[in-house]
């Protein structure tokens, strides 16, 4: 009996010597990855702006999913992770029911159309007919204005209709084809969420689902699920960048343009080319110009393109043609300036054939400290913090003048003034439930700011 007691104590010396070497997390730690490798990544933020700015802090390849989690009032919180990481517990369909990808502004994304009616108001209308129409449509316009070639095998179509509502999300797989951004698809300026595939809204029960009239088959791979790839491919931000990637543009700005301009100097614009006139980092701008202003040569930005997975800035160059590669000027081939902003670093490629064809990349070269992303998310605080103690000097002059906060009523003032959303904005999203941004009211109750996401509030978003 002793000898059981002796060995039962040494056990729990042991493990109690082994806890406080190795002490018990007492927050969520969510893990894919192998002991030796990086930690995952799972953030939740309750401002989309937040979570945008966490992604671009970080060197993994991350992005922004916005998730619903409270009846009645269209709140959403905004979860940052991998698309490897999401779809690990999102196949399940267990929790993280009601989710939306975010599309970030100003990145190149595939061609997307949301369709949807009023069943009871449109009694004799064919919806399938009706989008079957519509891709024959969409498919000849792009032949005839773009030369691409696609049909309804190349359109992922899912569906969430109901009795009440017929709704379509149409996701074009075009071959090394993309567009600009989400202007130049005709939708929206502003971050959009699109629904998942296999998401419903909340409190409803019916998800975007594969529809039965489908053509779209993804590539099949024994080390990916056709799900895992149908998954990716319904994701409209998922564009990768590479050399053969075409970059359309539908801007009907540049229709009435008589000329084609450049940037030709630092720090000027003479006129627009195609309606683009600087990226959503002009310290980069000007530090792309300032490499191709040199030796007598006065080069420009002819046209810049984002690539959201990639946090790269793909810039092509006019009137400067200088290729490492061969160590002088081509004679009529155009180079690129690539920056990469995870990485903080620049380098060369170039649209001539031969360099093509050797996959030529030119060294990588660091980023100035003044263009860092750092230094420039150091910058917007200063610039946020002057600015709200500038309001609360003003508010401390004025005691009789209403605050912002006073000003607005249903969403906190926050969601307005942080967010810049003027009046046409407001009145959009009121218009469609879809796309409201989420209220601003302190939907946390947890520092945003710490690293680690505590079990209580995991439990309290996800469970249903």
């Amino acid at each position: 009996m002793n000898r059981k007691w002796e060995a039962k104590l040494k056990q729990i010396e042991e493990r109690a010597s082994h806890y406080e070497r190795k002490p018990l997390s007492s927050v969520y730690r969510p893990r894919l990855s192998k002991p030796e490798e990086p930690p995952s990544i799972w953030r939740l933020f309750h401002r989309q702006a937040q979570a945008f700015n966490f992604v671009k802090s970080c060197k993994e390849d991350v992005h922004v999913f916005a998730l619903e989690c409270k009846v009645g009032d269209g709140q959403r919180i905004y979860l940052v992770t991998t698309y490897a990481e999401f779809w690990f517990y999102y196949k399940s369909r267990k929790n993280l029911l009601h989710c939306y990808e975010v599309i970030p502004e100003n990145a190149v994304c595939k061609l997307y159309f949301d369709l949807e009616f009023n069943k009871p108001a449109n009694p004799g209308a064919d919806g399938k007919k009706m989008v079957a129409l519509l891709i024959e449509y969409v498919c000849k316009a792009l032949q005839e204005l773009y030369g691409v070639n696609c049909s309804a095998e190349d359109v992922l179509n899912l569906d969430s209709s109901t009795d009440e509502k017929f709704s379509r999300h149409l996701i074009f797989q075009l071959h090394d084809v993309a567009f600009k951004d989400n202007i130049h698809v005709g939708v929206y300026t502003r971050n959009r969420n699109f629904r998942l595939y296999k998401s419903s809204k909340i409190g409803k029960r019916v998800a975007l689902e594969i529809t039965e009239d489908n053509k779209f088959f993804p590539i099949q791979s024994k080390d990916v699920s056709d799900e895992y790839q149908y998954f990716l491919s319904s994701l409209v931000s998922n564009v990768r960048f590479s050399d053969t990637l075409r970059i359309l543009t539908c801007d009907p700005s540049q229709n009435k343009q008589k000329g084609v301009g450049y940037f030709n100097s630092i720090g000027t614009s003479v006129e627009t080319i195609e309606g683009f006139q600087c990226s959503p980092y002009p310290e980069v701008d000007h530090f792309v110009l300032s490499l191709v202003n040199k030796d007598g040569i006065k080069g420009g930005i002819r046209r810049w393109n984002y690539f959201f997975p990639e946090e790269l800035l793909v810039y092509d160059i006019c009137k400067y043609r200088w290729c490492e590669n061969i160590g002088r000027a081509h004679k009529s081939n155009n180079i690129m300036i690539l920056v990469d902003l995870k990485n903080e670093v620049w380098y060369q490629k170039c649209h001539d054939p031969v360099c093509k064809a050797e996959n030529f990349k030119s060294d990588c070269f660091p980023l100035p400290a003044e263009v860092s992303l750092l230094f420039l998310f150091k910058e917007e605080e200063e610039f946020t913090t002057d600015e709200a103690d500038e309001t609360r000097s003003n508010e401390t002059q004025n005691p009789h003048k209403p605050s912002p906060s006073r000003l607005s009523t249903g969403a906190s003032a926050d969601a307005v003034w942080d967010n810049g959303i003027d009046d046409a904005y407001f009145l959009e999203a009121t218009e469609d439930a879809e796309l409201a941004e989420a209220a601003e009211n302190s939907l946390l109750s947890y520092n945003s700011e710490v690293d680690e996401i505590p079990d209580e509030l995991i439990i309290e978003v996800l469970q249903e």
